[in-house]
C-alpha cells in the first residue's frame, strides 16, 4: 500500500520524461466541467509509473490494479475496515453476517443476496469458495499472505464456511478482507498469479469497469449494474507519472483530484496553491500515522551473509540517525521510530509493551555499534571496515530512485552506517515493478520499506511469520527478509489462538520483544497516511475531523472512499 513519494526532494535526472508524462497526463479541464452537462473524472494519481500495462490481475503485484491500489474498484472484499479507528465494527460489503464456532475455527459468511457480476451472472458462495481454494491451490497468488482454510464448503448460494486446523479470530479482517473473483473466469487461468487479465476482459463486483486504457492513462467508467445503483463518480482518470516530482507539478496545477504524495513543504508547495487543496488533518505532522517504516534485511541473500547476524543487525539500528532522516528527507512528516519492537505510534500506543517503551535513541550511538561488534568478534581493519574472517559488513540498500523520501533516506543510511565502518552501498536504478519483484522473491539484501498490516497484531506477523515466506525466486506474502524463529512462530500461533484479551496483550508482548531482540526489520520511522485531496470538483472527502475510512492508497479504503464522493455541479 504505498504511497507514492509516494511518499519529494531530489530531481530526477531525465527532466525531459517528466516534464513529458506530466503534460501528457493531464486531465482536460471539459472532463470535469459539469455545468456545460459533461461529465466530472475524478483523477487519481497513486505512485510513479512511467507507463502502464493492460493487466488487471488482482493477484500480481506488478499490474496496474496492484500499483495504483484500485483492485476494489472491480473486485470487492466481503468486509471493509476502517484502520484508523480500530473500535468501528467491520463494515459488510459482499458478505452481510459473519459467525466463528468451532473455537474459532470455523467462520461462516451469509452473503448479501442479488450480487451480480458485471457481466450479468449471479455472485454466490461457489466463487467465495473457489477463490480461497485457489489461493490454497497457488500460493504465490496469495500476494496478502490472507489465511487460508483448510476446508470450504457452501451449504447454500448465499453461505459459505471456512474451516481452520487452528483459532483464526485474530486474523478476521485478513480473511474478511481478501477479493473474490469470479469462478466461471478465473477457473480457466491456470496461473493466477502470472497471467496477464486485460481491462476488457476483467469481470468484478465492484462499481468501476475499464474505459479507456493508454500506456499513459487509463480512465474507469461506471458500472451500471453495481449493486447499490451506479456510483456517483462516473468516470475515473488514472495518470502516468515518471517521478514523484512530475505528480507534485501536476497537483499543485490542479490537475489532480486525489492523491498519496509525500510533498516536500506541503503547505506551501501545495495547500497554498488553492482554496480547494487540502490535506487529511490541518495541525503537524499533517498526516496520520499508519504504519511502521523498516529497513528491511534478507537473511537469505548469498550477497550478505553478515545480514543472518543478529548483532550486525542490531549495529546496524544502533547507527541510524532516525532524528535526521525524519527531517532532511519526510519533512518531519514522517517521525522516528521510538521503539524496537515494530509498532506503529501513537495508533498503537495501548498495545505498546513497556519493555520497548521509547527504548530507540533518536539519534545514532556509536559506542553501542563498536560494542555489539566487538562481542560478536568483528574488529576494524585497515580501511577503518569492521570485518571478521576477513570479510566486511557489505550489502546494497535497493529502493526505487523516484520514491523520492526513501531514496533520500537510502542515500542518508548509507552515509551513516559507512560513517562508523559498515561497507554498504545503495542502487535506484529500479521501478516500482522492478523492485516490488526483487523485494517480494526475495532477490535484494536490504531495502526500506513501508509496513504492512492494519492491526498491530498484522503488523508484526508481516515481519515475523515465516509461513508467509516463500523459497527464493518464489513471490512471499510476507516476511520478506526469510527471518526463521521457532519462537516468533509459536508467538504468532498464540496470538491466534488466544481467549481473552490479557492472553492477546501477553502474546503481542512477546512478539515485540522478538522483534526488538532478534531485530527481523529495523524500525526506523511511523509511515505517514499520505493523503492529499481536491475540493474543486467532488466533496465528501474523509478529514481528521470525520476519519470515516483511512484516506491513505489502499485498495479497499479507495473503493469506499470514492463512493463517498459527490461531483460538484
Amino acid at each position: 500500500m504505498r504511497r507514492t513519494a509516494i511518499k519529494g526532494l531530489a530531481l530526477v535526472a531525465a527532466v525531459g520524461l517528466s516534464l513529458a508524462a506530466c503534460s501528457s497526463s493531464k486531465s482536460h479541464p471539459s472532463d470535469k466541467t459539469s455545468s456545460s452537462g459533461k461529465v466530472r473524472t475524478l483523477v487519481v494519481e497513486d505512485k510513479p509509473v512511467a507507463s502502464f500495462t493492460d493487466d488487471f490481475n488482482p493477484f500480481d503485484g506488478n499490474s496496474f490494479l496492484s500499483q495504483e491500489n484500485a483492485r476494489s474498484l472491480f473486485y470487492e472484499p466481503l468486509y471493509q475496515f476502517n484502520t484508523l479507528n480500530s473500535a468501528q465494527a467491520p463494515m459488510p460489503w459482499l458478505a452481510s453476517n459473519y459467525t466463528w464456532s468451532n473455537a474459532n475455527k470455523t467462520l461462516t459468511f451469509t452473503l448479501k443476496p442479488g450480487v451480480k457480476w458485471s457481466d450479468g451472472q449471479a455472485f454466490t458462495s461457489d466463487d467465495v469458495a473457489f477463490t480461497f481454494t485457489m489461493l490454497k491451490n497457488f500460493k504465490a497468488a496469495n500476494t496478502d499472505g490472507t489465511p487460508i482454510p483448510d476446508s470450504v464448503s457452501t451449504p447454500d448460494p448465499n453461505t459459505v464456511v471456512l474451516n481452520y486446523s487452528s483459532p483464526q479470530a485474530a486474523n478476521f479482517e485478513g480473511i474478511a478482507n481478501q477479493i473474490i473473483v469470479p469462478k466461471h473466469k478465473w477457473s480457466a487461468i491456470t496461473n493466477p498469479d502470472k497471467a496477464v487479465v486485460t481491462g476488457a476482459d476483467s469481470v468484478g463486483t465492484g462499481p468501476y469497469l475499464l474505459d479507456k486504457f493508454t500506456p499513459q492513462n487509463i480512465t474507469l467508467k461506471a458500472n451500471p449494474g453495481f449493486r447499490d445503483g451506479a456510483p456517483a463518480v462516473k468516470k475515473i482518470s488514472f495518470p502516468a507519472y515518471a517521478d514523484n516530482n512530475a505528480a507534485t507539478l501536476a497537483l499543485a496545477n490542479g490537475d489532480i483530484d486525489l492523491t498519496g504524495n509525500d510533498i516536500n513543504d506541503v503547505l506551501n508547495t501545495f495547500v497554498a496553491k488553492s482554496k480547494d487543496n487540502h490535506l487529511f488533518q490541518t495541525t503537524a505532522p499533517y498526516f496520520p500515522a499508519s504504519n511502521t517504516v523498516a529497513l528491511l534485511m534478507n537473511e537469505k541473500s548469498p550477497s550478505a551473509p553478515a545480514l543472518a547476524d543478529v548483532a550486525v543487525r542490531k549495529a546496524i539500528s544502533a547507527a541510524m540517525d532516525r532524528t535526521s532522516m525524519a527531517t532532511q528527507c519526510e519533512t518531519n512528516y514522517e517521525l522516528p521510530a521510538t521503539s524496537s519492537g515494530g509498532l506503529t505510534l501513537p495508533i498503537d500506543q495501548k498495545s505498546l509493551a513497556p519493555a520497548q517503551t521509547n527504548d530507540l535513541k533518536p539519534g545514532p550511538d556509536p559506542d553501542a555499534v563498536s560494542s555489539a561488534l566487538t562481542a560478536d568478534g568483528y574488529a576494524k581493519n585497515a580501511a577503518g571496515k569492521w570485518a571478521k574472517n576477513g570479510a566486511t559488513i557489505k550489502f546494497t540498500i535497493i529502493d526505487p530512485n523516484s520514491f523520492t523520501d526513501y531514496w533520500c533516506d537510502a542515500e542518508a543510511l548509507v552515509k551513516q552506517l559507512n560513517g562508523v565502518g559498515f561497507d554498504v552501498k545503495d542502487n535506484g536504478a529500479f521501478d516500482y515493478n522492478s523492485w516490488n519483484s526483487a523485494v517480494t522473491t526475495g532477490s535484494y539484501d536490504a531495502t526500506l520499506h513501508w509496513g504492512q498490516g492494519t492491526t498491530p497484531f498484522q503488523r508484526l506477523q508481516f515481519v515475523l511469520d515465516s509461513t508467509l515466506a516463500s523459497p527464493a525466486g518464489q513471490t512471499s506474502a510476507g516476511d520478506y527478509g526469510h527471518y526463521q524463529s521457532s519462537a516468533a512462530d509459536a508467538a504468532v500461533a498464540a496470538y491466534e489462538g488466544a481467549t481473552s484479551p490479557a492472553d492477546q496483550a501477553a502474546a503481542l508482548n512477546t512478539l515485540q520483544g522478538v522483534v526488538s531482540s532478534d531485530v527481523p526489520a529495523v524500525p526506523v520511522l511511523y509511515g505517514a497516511a499520505w493523503y492529499e485531496f481536491s475540493t474543486a470538483n467532488f466533496t465528501g472527502w474523509p478529514t481528521s475531523d470525520n476519519p470515516f475510512i483511512n484516506p491513505s492508497p489502499r485498495s479497499q479504503d479507495y473503493e469506499y472512499l470514492i463512493l463517498k464522493l459527490t461531483p460538484k455541479p
